[in-house]
């Protein structure tokens, strides 16, 4: 025990050898006595400090018995961060939870919830045992000793990203140990801290004072006295006497004031003696006296007085009372309200250079220009347990010290109370504030190898819980601060009708949200997919769905008249419908759309219908199955010649007319675009409309065409909807239906600066027909990854709008701005994960942040199978034969098979009669359908298909042969065709030969 006072110790260069006293052996950690997290993500909140997030995590683990971990661990690649927390093997209570549900109760949920939006993983035992052993591994151990400062001039240069950039390549591991002091012993710590100051008070200042006086007195007096007196005296006496005295002389010499130090002596001397005597004596006395007394008295009295004071200071005394005022106990302070922690930070790596590299980094950015007595300082540790106490997270313990003392007594101790070491208990450590522990161990500010930073912005938090339980539309989870939710997030069906629009570029998610959507409306749907095939997989959930395949007729035909229309219709506007698709897919200069639409008046009037009534003269019920009474596009572009031809143009100007329509719309009329869309009937629409149904046109490759087709998809679609809302209103019920347009600025295109007006107008038609057919139950969802090339009105007509990721400035801008979003929150789009979207809708005051619940993988789901598409849609086909879809197949008296369908679809039925009657005369294929068919069936098909009209006197010749000639074939397969027959049969036959 050192004898020299603390004054002596503070004058000189304060220094406590507690560190570097012996260690105790570690008792080694078990796997379940320690849990650790990894820090793989941090999100970027520039107005949260991390220091104060940091302190947050360590209060809510001030667990006695509970050593929080801090490591940061380096190798030649990246660094990776960790949380932990380990039991204090000297810690002989029983902890509240076990250390697993300490970390998963405790230490992630504060770190997610201080560190808003980072991805904490927890570590498994291998990957535990495997941290362990790179800490055990590193062979050059040393401890910075010390207090950290807190700069608060430059903060952001004590940041330990600038520790990892500097260590950058290094195996290094940085290492926090924390073990949470009780409020008792910082008590102790604060009165302790009282007493010292107290002690040295009284020597920080000393005075001296002199004083001088002097005084003078004169006195002068006159006196006479007269006395008469008479006395008798008889007395006697006998005295016993025994006697003790003590004489104590003191003396005192004073060179200060009270705030001095003084010397002082005594001596004492003792004394002892006894004595005895007796007398017997008798007297009589007379007298007499007379006494006169005269005086006069006089004074004068002359005094000076002087004094001095002189007062010095202990600069050394003094600087430590400022520094225990105005440092040590505001962090005692701070630690009653905070925590104080027995702290060590421990620096590990594998060579001298190394271990100086990141001592001297660490020691010049935890330390700042505040007073310190206590630096940091980096010290080697050779001790081999404290090395494994290192090993074990735990703090390192002294031998043959007391465990607990009530008061200090010893001025080393003092002195390292002073040095924020701890006398109190065993530990060698620091005590230090949660202020000071953050700035060492911490998360950096700037994104670094191993550690993502990842921007967040804040969105509403809120979701609409007034959604009664059927009407609500499942999407996903809540996003807060990056970090999915255990709250579901819904739309309420009953705002479906006000349209929905998403946005995203290509790999953001868009189908994931669109199959969500379609899954959750649990209402009949039709999908528009331009260019991709990926809501094919939704039949694995569901089997009923139709596809079809525009373009493809080998998969899933399709068959569609744009001219065909419906009973509640009038021609008038069927024919505006026509017109707006081909302006808004085809660039038309002049008057080529006056030219194509009088074109189409005419094919009408040809086919019998009176354009002002919409009534057919030719047919009863053109409507009828079987009833073929409406124009093809084949009529369109052969009027179109004759229609050019009566304007009276020039030749020239006639023939550039008329080679433009012909340019547009003659590549409409070949291969399976012909067969699509050059017949005489259309798919049944009113009947699609109830069904779940899918139109690819990844096979349609010109886009000009592509946009042509959509229109003349949705114009059907618009009226099949009126026509059921219609007939549902008339039974008291409320149709419903979801239409999804992918890719829609190939219809809806946004107008631009040297646009054609027709294109204009085009798209405008179909912009206003969108915003009307929400009156009759239809529910739009438009889809695009381009918002700023759609025409606003989508923008602004759409209640419901989803965003994924965009890129473009503009295009955020333009969704931004119909949904309220600030310029912070339109930048964030850029920085959306695929799954993750902005969400705004009726009933929510803020946009939010969702997580979309994948409903079945576009990419990791085995495709589907094509020939399931196939048979589905041959399936369709032969379920609605009788509608006269595919010519001549309603003529069969029964309901024909998918490879009956495949067979007529692909004109293999009719290709049978053409291979009969040509140079080959090959009539097997004609044998084998007449065995199928019948020869009466195969009669009425041949003369209705492959032949045209001709004059009635012609029509029952042919007729008349094709009975007697099919009657003899089925009976017997050698019947030729004779040469009279074969010239009955070539008149107005379609193919020639």
């Amino acid at each position: 025990m050192s004898k020299k006072s603390l004054i002596e110790l503070l004058k000189n260069s304060p220094s406590v050898t507690q560190s570097q006293a012996p260690i105790e052996a570690t008792v080694p950690l078990l796997d379940h006595e320690f849990s650790l997290y990894h820090i793989k993500q941090v999100t970027f909140d520039e107005d949260s400090p991390r220091k104060e997030a940091f302190e947050n995590v360590l209060n809510a683990l001030a667990i006695e018995g509970v050593i929080f971990t801090y490591l940061l661990l380096g190798n030649k690649t990246q660094v990776d961060f960790y949380f932990g927390i380990a039991k204090n093997k000297k810690y002989q209570g029983t902890l509240p939870l076990d250390m697993d549900d300490i970390g998963e109760i405790i230490l992630k949920p504060s770190l997610e919830g201080n560190f808003r939006g980072s991805v904490v993983e927890r570590l498994i035992k291998n990957d535990r045992e495997t941290v362990k052993e790179i800490i055990s591994d590193f062979t050059h151990v040393s401890k910075l000793e010390g207090v950290p400062n807190v700069d608060e001039d430059n903060e952001q240069f004590q940041g330990v990203d600038r520790l990892v950039d500097i260590m950058s390549g290094d195996e290094f591991c940085l290492a926090v140990l924390a073990d949470p002091l009780s409020l008792l012993e910082i008590n102790k710590i604060e009165n302790e801290l009282h007493g010292i100051y107290d002690k040295l008070m009284p020597l920080a200042k000393k005075s001296i004072q002199t004083s001088e006086n002097e005084a003078k007195t004169t006195g002068e007096a006159e006196g006479k006295t007269v006395t008469d007196s008479t006395g008798t005296n008889d007395s006697l006496s006998v005295t016993h006497n025994t006697g003790k005295s003590v004489s104590v002389t003191q003396g005192t010499s004073e060179s200060g004031s009270s705030k001095q130090t003084s010397k002082s002596s005594a001596e004492t001397d003792h004394d002892k003696h006894r004595s005895g005597s007796e007398a017997n004596s008798k007297s009589t006395t007379v007298s007499k006296a007379i006494a006169i007394n005269t005086g006069t008295n006089s004074s004068t009295q002359n005094g000076t007085s002087s004094s001095e004071s002189r007062e010095f200071t202990d600069k050394n005394v003094q600087e430590w009372l400022n520094y225990i005022d105005e440092v040590l106990l505001k962090r005692v302070q701070l630690g009653k309200n905070k925590g104080l922690y027995l702290s060590n930070i421990y620096l590990l790596a594998n060579t001298v250079a190394s271990v100086l590299k990141l001592g001297n980094t660490a020691r010049s950015i935890f330390s700042g220009a505040e007073v310190n007595k206590s630096p940091l300082q980096i010290r080697t540790v050779t001790d081999k347990n404290e090395i494994d106490s290192v090993r074990n997270f735990q703090l390192p313990v002294l031998k043959n010290r007391q465990v607990e003392q009530t008061t200090i007594t010893n001025s080393e101790n003092q002195l390292a109370l002073l040095l924020s070491k701890s006398p109190f208990n065993r530990y060698a450590c620091n005590w230090l504030s949660t202020k000071e522990l953050s700035v060492v161990a911490g998360l950096p500010q700037k994104e670094v190898v191993g550690l993502t930073l990842k921007e967040e912005v804040e969105f509403g938090l809120n979701v609409n819980q007034q959604i009664d339980e059927q009407n609500r539309l499942f999407l996903g989870s809540l996003v807060k601060s990056g970090l999915v939710q255990p709250m579901d997030v819904f739309i309420d069906k009953r705002e479906l009708d006000k349209h929905i629009f998403i946005a995203g570029v290509t790999g953001s998610g868009k189908t994931t949200t669109c199959h969500r959507l379609l899954e959750s409306a649990q209402m009949p749907f039709l999908v528009i997919e331009p260019a991709k095939t990926e809501y094919r997989v939704l039949t694995k959930k569901n089997k009923d769905i139709l596809i079809f395949t525009l373009g493809n007729d080998n998969l899933a035909p399709f068959r569609l008249n744009p001219f065909e229309f419906f009973p509640h219709e009038n021609i008038t506007a069927r024919v505006d419908m026509i017109k707006a698709s081909i302006e808004a897919a085809f660039d038309m200069e002049a008057a080529i759309p006056q030219l194509i639409e009088a074109a189409i008046y005419r094919c009408y009037e040809v086919k019998g219908w009176n354009i002002a009534t919409s009534k057919n003269s030719l047919y009863t019920n053109p409507f009828d199955d079987g009833v073929y009474a409406f124009p093809t596009l084949s009529d369109l572009v052969n009027m179109t010649e004759v229609v050019v031809s009566d304007q009276g143009f020039d030749d020239r100007l006639k023939q550039d007319y008329i080679g433009s329509i012909k340019a547009r719309l003659q590549g409409l009329l070949i291969g399976a675009k012909g067969l699509m869309l050059d017949t005489l009937r259309s798919i049944n629409f009113s009947d699609l409309v109830k069904r779940n149904v899918i139109l690819e046109l990844e096979e349609i490759r010109n886009p000009s065409e592509k946009s042509l087709i959509m229109g003349f998809v949705l114009a059907n679609l618009n009226e099949a909807i009126r026509a059921n809302h219609q007939q549902y209103q008339q039974r008291g019920e409320k149709f419903r239906h979801i239409t999804l347009i992918e890719e829609a600025h190939r219809l809806l295109a946004k107008f631009e600066p040297g646009d054609s007006s027709n294109k204009k107008q085009g798209v405008e038609t179909f912009a206003d027909m969108l915003a009307e057919v929400r009156k009759y139950g239809e529910s739009l969802i438009i889809v695009d990854q381009i918002p700023n090339k759609l025409t606003p009105e989508v923008l602004k007509n759409t209640n419901t709008k989803i965003i994924h990721k965009l890129f473009a400035q503009d295009d955020k801008e333009a969704v931004g701005n119909t949904m309220a979003l600030s310029d912070e929150q339109k930048d964030f789009l850029s920085h959306l994960e695929p799954g993750r979207v902005i969400l705004s809708s009726s009933g929510m005051n803020k946009p939010l942040q969702v997580q979309i619940k994948e409903l079945v993988s576009t990419t990791t789901e085995q495709e589907v199978d094509p020939e399931k598409i196939r048979h589905i849609a041959l399936q369709y086909y032969a379920e609605t034969y009788s509608g006269g879809l595919i010519q001549g197949l309603e003529l069969l008296e029964r309901k024909p098979s998918a490879t009956d369908v495949a067979d007529f679809l692909q004109g293999a039925v009719a290709e049978s009669w053409y291979l009969a009657v040509g140079k080959a005369k090959d009539k097997k294929n004609l044998i084998d359908y007449i065995n199928r068919f019948g020869w009466q069936f195969m009669r009425q098909y041949i003369d209705l298909t492959c032949y045209y009209q001709t004059s009635e006197e012609c029509s029952q010749t042919r007729a008349q042969c094709l009975k007697d000639f099919l009657e003899k074939l089925s009976c017997n397969s050698q019947e030729r065709i004779t040469s009279d027959l074969n010239e009955a049969f070539r008149i107005g036959l379609k193919v020639k030969y």
